[in-house]
């Protein structure tokens, strides 16, 4: 029984090692949030009452087959706002809201608010994120900026794009998705989430909901999930030489029988 609740935790534990590597090696990923895993027990086994005086064991007891992994969790919390000067950084100073971008597998989700130009087919320029999916604006419409454009101011009326000639042009703002649970959220890589849920809100961004010039950095407490690391991979040892001497015991019960 101890080799089978061994083998069935230590499995459970690597998924934890997994998220907690995970979590380290973003730690300087713009707008990552961090994930954190639950457990909980595996079906657990109540044994007869014993109908001797003198039994060795309280009545009810309960022999759990080890523990499982039962919910990895997204942390929603805002990460530290970190100035860059640089015209096409953004970052999102409210912990429910994330830009909307199109991809070719439909619209995502991401609080990575580093933006660069790129030219479109039609000769005008666009948004696009670093692996180059297109943002959309607050009418669900990918941004859309004059080709002489040279930068980008944000102001409570939009998007002001700033032309090469001294000329100003405002376009339609970010469009923002407002979410109500982090934990509908699941991710599709590229620092990308997609919402599970029908409760979203999409709409205009508000010049105090952005801020220009910042970046939102990852919010992985870096001491915390080192030192996690450790008593996890402790207790993948410990389980482990649980299940050898599961192991060895079960040698010496074979032999005795020979």
């Amino acid at each position: 029984m101890s080799g089978y609740s061994s083998a069935a935790t230590l499995q459970q534990l690597q998924r934890k090692l997994e998220t907690l590597s995970n979590n380290i090696a973003n730690s300087n990923t713009v707008g990552f949030k961090s994930r954190s895993v639950s457990f909980s027990d595996v079906l657990s086994s109540e044994y007869t009452n014993q109908p001797n005086e003198n039994r060795l064991t309280p009545h009810g007891l309960r022999v759990g087959t080890g523990a499982r992994a039962s919910l990895t969790s997204l942390s929603a919390a805002q990460g530290d706002v970190k100035e860059t000067d640089r015209a096409l950084d953004f970052a999102l100073t409210e912990p429910s809201l994330f830009f909307t971008i199109a991809t070719n597998d439909g619209q995502r989700l991401t609080r990575d608010g580093t933006f660069y130009f790129s030219e479109t087919a039609g000769g005008e320029l666009s948004l696009v994120t670093n692996s180059g999916e297109t943002l959309l604006n607050e009418n669900g419409a990918p941004i859309r900026l004059p080709a002489s454009t040279i930068s980008l101011r944000l102001e409570q009326a939009g998007l002001i794009a700033e032309l090469a000639d001294g000329q100003e042009q405002v376009i339609p703002t970010f469009g923002l998705t407002q979410i109500g649970r982090p934990q509908a959220l699941e991710a599709v890589g590229e620092n990308q989430y997609v919402y599970l849920q029908e409760d979203a809100i999409f709409g205009q961004a508000q010049a105090n909901q952005v801020k220009q010039r910042a970046l939102e950095q990852s919010n992985v407490d870096l001491s915390q999930e080192m030192t996690e690391l450790i008593s996890t991979q402790r207790q993948i040892q410990l389980q482990a030489r649980a299940f050898s001497f599961s192991d060895d015991m079960a040698g010496l019960v074979n032999n005795i029988r020979r």
